[in-house]
């Protein structure tokens, strides 16, 4: 893995790969990774089945990768809740993660980002809800917006600022995330 590559998934995928996010989303501007596919292919094989890296939206300047833990994105999607809302928005009966991230990867080129990629990224329903509605005020804006039980949200916040801080230290001390994740 390239130290680049390294440093933008220790910055903005920590809570995933370590566990405490359902997952988490990275966007990779073509011209700064220009070898990103390959450097995906290459962390699947060495990750799989613990993590994964999937390329769920690209287009001319961008690749999008999503990386998540399967059994924690899987618990989160296929909660009754998030199920439901998944159904309400079109897609398929049945819980098979692969056909869901196909799903919501269609989805993405028919819109940037719909609100229900806020299931996939571990959001709170409610909180992808009131955002979707636009029928109530957002009191806080942090990892996502807020609209109820702040406290509880800072305390989620604050475990994924916390992981990337850790993360992000242990790299610049010398520390690979791939001897960091191998250890976890």
């Amino acid at each position: 893995m390239s130290e680049k590559l390294q440093n933008a998934l220790a910055l903005h995928c920590s809570p995933a790969l370590f566990g405490i996010k359902a997952s988490n989303l990275i966007n990779c501007r073509k011209d700064e990774f220009p070898n990103i596919r390959i450097e995906i292919k290459l962390l699947n094989k060495k990750f799989n089945p613990k993590i994964f890296f999937k390329i769920i939206k690209e287009d001319e300047n961008n690749v999008y990768v999503l990386v998540f833990h399967k059994k924690y994105l899987m618990r989160t999607i296929f909660s009754n809740e998030n199920y439901n809302y998944l159904l309400e928005h079109s897609y398929p009966k049945g819980k098979n993660l692969n056909l869901y991230l196909d799903y919501l990867g269609k989805r993405l080129k028919n819109k940037d980002f719909p609100h229900e990629i806020g299931v996939f990224l571990g959001y709170d329903l409610s909180d992808i809800i009131a955002f979707e509605n636009k029928n109530v005020k957002c009191i806080y804006t942090g990892y996502w917006q807020v609209y109820s039980n702040l406290e509880e949200k800072l305390k989620i916040f604050n475990s994924f600022t916390t992981c990337k801080d850790k993360v992000v230290s242990l790299i610049n001390n010398g520390y690979r995330l791939e001897n960091l994740i191998k250890g976890w």
